[in-house]
């Protein structure tokens, strides 16, 4: 992902999700600038952004609250935060989101992290369960705060990475 397509990132949000969930430029900038080696899009043909995935490698749960203006990566993050992924309706069943969950385990391997986790938003958490989340409890009052800021039906979610101890 790169600044010139947050115009179409920003244009997909408002296909993909209700009102409530649309975040400002200025939220997308900074996460952007926090870590751009993990925000992805994908286009089609000639086409804007078809799709695309913002996340995060935080420490310590350090989950960014919805509509943050301000994001800061952190030094040594132990999990990648999938803050944000739409796909077009058009590009919905081709393989999309499989692909750019792909790039987020790729880059969460290649930076040593133990897990991914997210907050699943508008009933998705079945499709989350599907790609091998599962729902768990926030470990603080902080976590339950910002999970909270994403609705009365957020839920936290996470993934463990399965790392290859032996020797090549």
């Amino acid at each position: 992902m790169t600044h010139a397509d947050l115009p179409h990132v920003l244009a997909l949000q408002h296909i993909c999700y209700q009102p409530d969930f649309h975040e400002p430029l200025d939220a997308f900038e900074s996460k952007l600038r926090a870590a751009p080696d993990t925000c992805w899009v994908i286009s089609a043909g000639h086409a804007s952004v078809q799709a695309y995935l913002v996340s995060l490698p935080v420490a310590d749960e350090a989950y960014p609250v919805l509509h943050a203006s301000q994001c800061d990566a952190s030094t040594l993050p132990d999990e990648l935060y999938l803050h944000d992924m739409a796909i077009s309706p058009t590009l919905r069943g081709s393989g999309a989101s499989r692909r750019l969950l792909q790039m987020a385990i790729e880059q969460a391997h290649s930076m040593g992290l133990q897990r991914l986790s997210l907050i699943a938003v508008q009933n998705s958490a079945s499709f989350w369960m599907r790609q091998g989340f599962h729902a768990r409890q926030p470990t603080s009052p902080q976590v339950a705060d910002k999970l909270a800021s994403f609705g009365s039906d957020a839920m936290l979610m996470s993934h463990t990475l399965a790392h290859n101890l032996g020797g090549a």
